[in-house]
Parts: C-alpha cells; structure tokens; sequence
C-alpha cells in the first residue's frame, strides 16, 4: 500500500497546471495570451526573421551593386569580322538592367558572398559553450545589435574597397554564429517537453519566413531610384536587427524564474517540465578518455 501511494503522489506532483499533458492550447488558468512562452516564441519567430534577412541581403544587393555590363565588356574581343551586310535596318530589343557602380568580378563576388560562412562556422562551438554559460539573452541579442551596425557600415565600406567590404561580411556571420546554439538553449529552458516540437518548429520557421522576406522586399528595393536604391537592402535589414535586439534584451530572461510578467501557474508548468531534463543534463559529464 505505502508502495502505491508513493507512486501516485509522485505522479500527481508533476501534473500541467494550466495545460491537461500535451494540449498547449486549453489553458484553463493562464489565457493563451498571456502566456510568456508563446511570446517568447514569437519573438525568436521575430528573431530568425532578422537574422536571415541579414544573411541572405548582400546575395540579393550584388545584383543590383556590380556593373555587370563592364564586366562583360571586358571580356569582349576588339575585332570583328564582317562577312554579310543587310540593308534592312535590324530588329532591336531593348532591355532595362539595372547596373550598380562596382566593377566587381565573379570572383570577388564569390569571395564575398563564402566570406560570410567563413565566419559563420568558427563561432558556432564557442557559441554553444556560451550560450549554455550565461545564457541567450545578452548572445542573441547582443550579436544581432552588433551584426546590424556592421550591415549599416557596408553600402559606405563598399566605395572604399571590396576587400573592406569582405571583412565586414565575415564579422556579420562570426556574430551569427552563435544564433542557433542560442536557440536550442532557450528552448530547453521555456518549452516544456510536450510542447518542444511545435514551439521549435514555429520559432525555426521564421528563418524560411526571413529568407522569402528579405528576397522579394529586396529585388523590389533594386528598383528604386532612391538612395540608389541598394543600400535600402542593408539599411532596412540593420534598422530590424538592431531593434529587434534591444526589444529581445528588455524583454527576455535566461530562466521562467526571472520573468516579471509570467504567472505563477505557468512559471510552475514551465520549471516541472523541464528542469528534470536540464538536471540530467548539466550531470552527465563526457569524458574522454
């Protein structure tokens, strides 16, 4: 009898408390509204957008930066051998090209568009470490406000030298990199376990969102006569960034514990959910042998 009665109270103990197991949508006590961890997905929702626009933005840019009538130009042969001459004036087809101020080749554009992953890859095992040390909140924000002041600075370093501008991308995706390490984190530490995978899924999607908008408002800001209408595509995507990345360090914090605004009830749900698993976690320690 004290074996069952043990096991029973056990098992009540990490009941949902405004959730019944793994419907995340029948708050009973908390409304759908007002729960944090849904605003904290919608802002990593919100995130991810930021975060592509700015890696995707210099591939669009380029089409509308390079001359690439120039480049072409140069490539053509000064002679020509005149073998039939027509009098009939010939057809001629007109086409609009939008031709930027740079005479970069496909090499240099190569280089810059790889430059970024370049950078990208070095910080994601750091980023890991760091993301589990002190937490997401000053990471993730603090690389997009940091990878945003480097977009602003590139329509400006462009004119100086493409080697410049090179650079530059490479600090944008060394910043990068400690985004999706960041991501994992903080879902470990808000979803609880049967709301992982849709809470995860929403968040990652804004990274396909971010691509499809970063593409289409920028070859529509190639067109534009103002500014020139290219540095719009770096201006736009540093202005989101880095408004996103103080709304995320005033908004966010590291642990369910420290919210301001979350309710006990859901406070509760969120640390039954899933402190177990950070607690296997931080004692499995890998050695190597």
């Amino acid at each position: 009898m004290e074996k069952t009665n043990s096991k029973s109270s056990g098992k009540s103990q990490f009941l949902p408390l405004n959730t019944i197991k793994t419907d995340w949508f029948s708050c009973r006590i908390v409304p759908f509204w007002r729960l944090i961890r849904i605003a904290v997905t919608v802002l990593g929702f919100f995130g991810m957008i930021a975060h592509y626009s700015q890696k995707v933005n210099v591939g669009i840019a380029l089409v509308c930066m390079v001359n690439h009538s120039a480049i072409e130009q140069n490539k053509l042969n000064s002679t020509t051998l005149i073998t039939h001459i027509d009098d009939s004036c010939p057809q001629t087809n007109s086409t609009n090209h939008i031709e930027g101020p740079f005479i970069w080749t496909k090499t240099m554009q190569g280089i810059i568009l790889g430059s970024y992953f370049w950078g990208y890859i070095i910080t994601q095992i750091p980023g890991g470490y760091l993301a589990g040390r002190f937490g997401p909140r000053f990471l993730f924000g603090g690389a997009m406000i940091v990878s945003s002041l480097f977009i602003a600075l590139m329509p400006l370093i462009a004119h100086v030298h493409w080697i410049l501008f090179c650079i530059l991308r490479l600090l944008v995706g060394f910043s990068h990199g400690i985004i999706w390490p960041c991501m994992t984190v903080i879902m470990a530490h808000w979803a609880p376990v049967h709301e992982r995978g849709k809470l995860m899924g929403f968040m990652n999607a804004g990274s396909q969102a971010g691509n499809a908008f970063a593409l289409s408002i920028g070859g529509l800001m190639c067109s534009w006569d103002f500014a020139d209408g290219w540095p719009l595509i770096f201006y736009s995507a540093a202005v989101f960034g880095f408004v996103w990345g103080i709304i995320w360090i005033l908004f966010y914090t590291n642990s369910p514990r420290n919210h301001r605004f979350i309710s006990i009830q859901e406070k509760e749900y969120i640390l039954q959910n899933t402190q177990q698993q950070l607690s296997n976690s931080n004692k499995n320690d890998f050695h190597v042998p």
